[in-house]
């Protein structure tokens, strides 16, 4: 009889412990769902916070770009333009000391070159068939530039007799939008 009672007992605990593995088991496989359940929905969450991090920062460079050309803008006096070149080279270069401007012109109504961040303008004193669209603007205008990441700003200045001259700017979005991105901490950047 002791013989049966010990198989008996020894066939309950082998059922108890396939019973627990089972139960290990279904628990573990449900615990994994989850976590990768999870693990989804957090990047999920993660691409939606970057892509609209992006949206808002290629807004912020684009408004950034146009503060920069009103500001620049409303420093110019229509009068001073042909009188004051030294005060406009003096400006432009100014100008030039922001990261993300890459190329700024003050021109005459006529299209002459009062001051400009391009040398080769400044010797030829005209504007070529690329820039010609400068002098029919007749309010701000913002178009894509030649290389990507930069947008062409315009506007005419404008005096009592109306255009008096007129501004066009160059001004790298990318290079704005680098300066906007927060530094990784330094245990992400691998430094602690």
């Amino acid at each position: 009889m002791n013989g049966k009672r010990f198989g008996i007992e020894a066939l309950i605990i082998v059922v108890l412990l396939i019973a627990v593995a089972g139960i290990w088991w279904f628990m573990d496989r449900r615990a994994t769902a989850e976590r990768e359940r999870l693990e989804a929905a957090w990047e999920a969450r993660t691409a939606a916070a970057e892509a609209e991090t992006a949206r808002w920062t290629e807004a912020l460079a684009a408004g950034e770009a146009t503060a920069v050309f009103r500001a620049f803008a409303a420093g110019i006096h229509p009068q001073v333009l042909p009188e004051r070149r030294d005060s406009l080279d003096q400006a432009v270069a100014a100008l030039l000391e922001l990261p993300a401007v890459e190329g700024v012109h003050v021109l005459g109504a006529d299209g002459r070159v009062f001051a400009s961040s391009d040398r080769k303008l400044q010797t030829t004193g005209r504007l070529d068939d690329r820039d010609a669209w400068v002098l029919e603007t007749t309010e701000l205008t913002t178009r894509e530039g030649a290389r990507a990441g930069v947008v062409q700003i315009a506007s005419p200045i404008v005096g009592p007799a109306g255009p008096a001259g007129f501004l066009w700017l160059a001004y790298d979005t990318e290079a704005a939008r680098g300066a906007a991105r927060p530094m990784a901490p330094p245990e992400a950047a691998g430094g602690g």
